[in-house]
């Protein structure tokens, strides 16, 4: 049994906790941290678990093992930096900071602790994005030949309203950063790494933000430099399922939201599975949380030392050196 921390108790608390509680047999939750004297009294009555303002007393804790860090992208760097430093396991909501520099300097800080830091990206836990790598490392369809990655995305101004959102100083960049980091790790990761030849990103007319909204580039992918487009926004009303299509020697994989399906050369069709809403539109936690459950149950292997993490922050370094590169 490992315990946990939380610090953070904001909008993306609920798929943790719906998935420490799945995997109650495993983890357990000691603590939940934050500021705000409001979400501690939330937390409490929805949970039934006293949480605390004072993160000192929650890292001297010698029974917690991991901390999860969910806090806004600014207070990064100095919390993982703080919860490292108390000798704790870290699993750090995207993006690990305001530039790819914080990301690397919690790397290299957890990794002369001796410590595990993992980032939070669970769409590569999702079962079809599984299925299609396995087949990818295979090499039964041959080499990559060309991509095409959408991201259709929308959020009403109401939610770029709420202080600091979409503004470099709280959150360190716009779509890219916030919304498309998930869609773009699994891309770089399924046909083994991107590099941008030529980018635009914009903030569109829709929104009033600092930060870009609207994304568009060109890139090559895999060691054959095969050539590909992305786009990404939250400025496409209502919001669409995004969609990820890679063309190979002998099948085309199409992967949309939480499904994908193998269009083979021979006329055959393979549906992987998946299906489910991805939080694509107007509600940004419109998602199943069986991804974060995986996610962490993975995290717990590693912790209990069954394996190796599964992903870990060099992966986040990787798909943040691509998001540099169209910004």
């Amino acid at each position: 049994m490992k315990t946990f921390a939380i610090v953070g108790l904001g909008m993306a608390l609920a798929p943790h906790m719906a998935s420490l509680a799945d995997l109650k047999d495993r983890a357990r939750l000691a603590h939940a941290v934050t500021r705000s004297p409001a979400r501690r009294a939330a937390f409490e009555a929805a949970h039934g678990i006293p949480a605390t303002g004072d993160l000192d007393m929650a890292l001297a804790d010698p029974a917690v093992d991991a901390v999860i860090l969910l806090t806004p992208p600014d207070s990064h760097r100095d919390l993982g930096r703080r919860i490292l430093a108390a000798g704790k396991h870290l699993l750090i909501e995207k993006p690990a900071g305001l530039v790819t520099d914080d990301t690397r300097f919690l790397a290299d800080l957890a990794g002369s602790s001796g410590l595990l830091a993992a980032p939070v990206l669970q769409h590569r836990f999702r079962p079809a994005i599984r299925a299609v790598a396995a087949d990818l490392a295979s090499g039964a369809f041959g080499r990559l030949c060309g991509v095409h990655c959408l991201i259709p995305w929308w959020r009403p101004q109401s939610y770029y309203d709420a202080p600091g959102r979409g503004t470099f100083a709280r959150d360190g960049g716009g779509v890219l950063l916030t919304q498309a980091v998930h869609t773009l790790d699994v891309l770089r990761a399924l046909c083994g790494g991107a590099r941008i030849t030529a980018a635009q990103a914009v903030t569109s007319p829709l929104h009033r933000m600092e930060a870009e909204d609207l994304v568009c580039a060109l890139a090559t992918f895999g060691p054959g430099a095969a050539p590909g487009t992305i786009m990404a926004t939250t400025a496409c009303s209502p919001g669409m399922t995004e969609t990820m299509t890679l063309i190979l020697e002998w099948a085309t994989i199409r992967i949309e939201g939480l499904r994908a399906t193998v269009f083979h050369a021979d006329g055959r069709v393979e549906d992987l599975g998946g299906q489910g809403a991805g939080g694509s539109g107007a509600d940004p936690m419109a998602f199943d949380h069986a991804s974060h459950r995986d996610l962490i149950a993975a995290f717990l292997d590693a912790l209990e030392g069954r394996a190796p993490l599964a992903v870990d922050l060099s992966d986040l370094i990787a798909t943040r050196e691509l998001i540099d590169a169209m910004t």
